[in-house]
């Protein structure tokens, strides 16, 4: 009887505690005898003192570190384990975040999905809240094409009925996806584009668009803590605001191109307007050059250290007199402290 292979993914940037801790998790996992699982912790450009933590801890518990010079995010150091896995003929390869802690029985869960369903491209576990709370992302999601959003199902009833009424536009999150490798064969690996962030809902369209299908299974779970949005640092807030605009110029539909480029730029000045707004005054100018590289087509590592170029700080006061009534409102509804 074939005993599905999984190479386990990890990628670790200046974080070795919890990279070490989100191994240890996987102890249970990995000892499954019905399955054969491979743990690659990846370093990803750690300063030296971090990776040395790293490699001694690893090494401990019997685990090798594949160290790179330099920081390839979040694509770029998974996709070395997506090749390594199709070179080497694992079946699956799972990326996990370092910082998520895998619950008892969960990539079991995971793989018998996958083994039951063979047109399944990706899997999820449930992502939990670390210590408790609201979840978000938990339970995968959907793209609307016609209004340009993505939608978060808020809970296991409306994820349950998408999986039935909308299967091929479900996708999961990328804090513990599993996907198979002869599916990734197809599509190839995540958008080297993005760096990080987008890079699942980029690679859950071309799953989709291959004829693979993207799904929860609610057996499994993970924890995973959240930030919130003043609590995230500077480079997320340029990386989501261009890759949002990479993914949605990349793969819309046909019929909703029109004055695409035009229509995306626009509305992320004015979020970033808004962010401004809430006084998160330097997250928004992150934001803002991220547009700014959207626009100049310029991709990969994210570049902070330089100004808002002029010409964007012009089309930011325009922006702001084209929405005059709804930054009007907006203002209007924000706590005191926010004006």
């Amino acid at each position: 009887m074939h005993a599905p292979s999984v190479l386990i993914s990890i990628l670790n940037w200046n974080n070795w505690e919890d990279t070490l801790a989100c191994v240890a998790s996987l102890a249970a996992e990995t000892g499954d005898s019905a399955m054969k699982a491979e743990v690659r912790i990846i370093d990803n450009g750690s300063a030296l003192d971090d990776y040395q933590q790293l490699e001694r801890g690893a090494r401990e518990q019997g685990i090798g570190v594949t160290r790179l010079p330099d920081n390839l995010g979040f694509t770029g150091g998974h996709n070395t384990s997506i090749q390594f896995a199709i070179e080497h003929n694992f079946d699956y390869v799972w990326l996990l975040n370092n910082d998520a802690t895998v619950k008892p029985g969960c990539l079991k869960g995971l793989v018998s999905a996958m083994e039951a369903e063979k047109d399944l491209g990706a899997v999820s576990p449930v992502i939990l809240p670390e210590g408790g709370g609201t979840p978000f992302a938990a339970w995968g999601g959907l793209h609307e094409w016609k209004t340009r959003s993505t939608i978060w199902f808020s809970s296991e009833q409306e994820s349950v009925s998408a999986h039935e009424q909308r299967p091929q536009d479900v996708f999961v999150a990328g804090t513990a996806i599993l996907m198979r490798s002869a599916a990734l064969q197809q599509t190839g690996g995540l958008d080297d584009r993005l760096f990080a962030y987008y890079d699942d809902s980029d690679i859950g369209v071309r799953l989709a668009r291959k004829g693979w299908r993207s799904k929860v299974v609610f057996d499994a779970a993970v924890e995973h803590g959240w930030r919130s949005l003043d609590q995230l640092p500077k480079h997320v807030f340029y990386l989501m605001y261009r890759n949002e605009m990479i993914f949605w110029q990349t793969h819309m539909l046909a019929e909703y191109r029109g004055l695409l480029a035009f229509k995306l730029v626009n509305q992320a000045i004015y979020n970033a307007i808004r962010l401004s707004m809430r006084g998160m005054k330097w997250q928004a100018d992150a934001a803002l050059l991220g547009i700014w590289d959207f626009i100049f087509h310029k991709h990969g590592r994210p570049d902070l250290d330089r100004k808002v170029p002029g010409l964007l700080r012009l089309g930011c006061r325009l922006s702001e007199l084209m929405h005059k009534s709804r930054l009007r409102e907006f203002r209007a509804a924000l706590p005191s402290n926010s004006h």
